[in-house]
């Protein structure tokens, strides 16, 4: 099982597929895409605790991804 957190202004989104389920696996990968052209960052977290790995891509079997969103500064 696979989580993709969004993080938010109204707090987080989960998505949540199996990797043996192609539908699921697709539209998470979609979500993935969308939001990263947006400027979203991604990481894969680790344990709790560790630091996350930033990556580029989506992999079906990471379990956590956690995307969020560009900082605007000013």
């Amino acid at each position: 099982m696979g989580e993709l957190r969004v993080m938010g202004t109204k707090g987080d989104t989960k998505i949540i597929w199996d990797s043996d389920n192609e539908d699921e696996v697709k539209a998470a990968q979609k979500q993935f895409e969308e939001l990263t052209k947006k400027g979203f960052v991604a990481f894969k977290m680790k344990k709790a605790g560790d630091k996350g790995e930033k990556i580029n891509e989506f992999n079906r079997y990471t379990e956590q991804i956690i995307l969020v969103p560009p900082i605007k500064g000013g």
